[in-house]
């Protein structure tokens, strides 16, 4: 525990108070082995700050960074992992010999490419809302990117069952064994829907249509304003804008 935390310490992820982290925790030879005291001085000499103020507002939050990242090296560490497809430069267009075998392996990485490609792009929609949600943005901000993740998770999940009508529920050749739901699981935490809301974004997450052509059809879909509603909650801890 002792070096997982020292780790953590090395990588902390606030730049400016790095080292006061590390002088809070004992991880610098000056405070290792020293009273909490002693430790909270030179982490508040590091930071520049007062040292009453830098325990009431700066050490807890130096607490919560740390504690936040040794969550997330636990949840790395335990959870299941799939490859997605390696890439590689190319010196020109691909080009493919007039065979069938080359061009059912060519649909195959097509379909493989799209469902990876789906799962990036709401993980980035993903990150977006969380990042949004910390800083405390405007209700109306939080919203429309919950809703843009919404719009692409429905396209994770309109990929997967292409992928699966095709090819089956495992995703083929590859150094897994999960099923395509617990693969797209992969994209990021999304709010749990019932397996009839999971049909309702499948039909209407068209990946030819953008954000404006989902959204409309989102609010003209029946059951489609409560999906929203409880997706938004979820995710931004309030139902709608005001």
């Amino acid at each position: 525990m002792d070096g997982l935390l020292r780790e953590q310490l090395d990588r902390f992820e606030n730049a400016e108070l790095a080292l006061a982290a590390r002088l809070l925790f004992g991880a610098e030879a000056k405070t290792s082995g020293a009273t909490l005291t002693a430790r909270r001085q030179a982490a508040a000499a590091a930071a520049q700050y007062e040292v009453h103020h830098f325990r009431k507002r700066i050490e807890p939050k130096v607490a919560r960074l740390v504690a936040w990242q040794l969550r997330r090296d636990s949840e790395e560490f335990t959870a299941r992992h799939a490859t997605p497809p390696e890439l590689h430069a190319a010196s020109g267009p691909p080009v493919l010999p007039a065979d069938v075998f080359a061009w059912e392996a060519a649909e195959h990485q097509h379909a493989l490419a799209a469902l990876w490609g789906a799962m990036y792009l709401l993980r980035a929609e993903l990150l977006t809302v969380a990042r949004l949600v910390s800083m405390e943005a405007s209700a109306a901000e939080t919203e429309a990117a919950a809703v843009t993740a919404l719009w692409r998770h429905g396209l994770v999940l309109t990929a997967a069952a292409r992928y699966r009508a095709a090819y089956g529920d495992v995703l083929l050749h590859a150094a897994t064994d999960s099923s395509l739901k617990e693969v797209a699981a992969f994209a990021g935490w999304v709010p749990p829907i019932t397996p009839a809301q999971e049909l309702l974004l499948t039909e209407i997450a068209d990946p030819v249509g953008g954000l404006a052509d989902f959204t409309a059809r989102l609010g003209a879909a029946a059951g489609g304003a409560a999906l929203a509603a409880v997706w938004r909650r979820a995710l931004c801890g309030h139902a709608s804008g005001s």
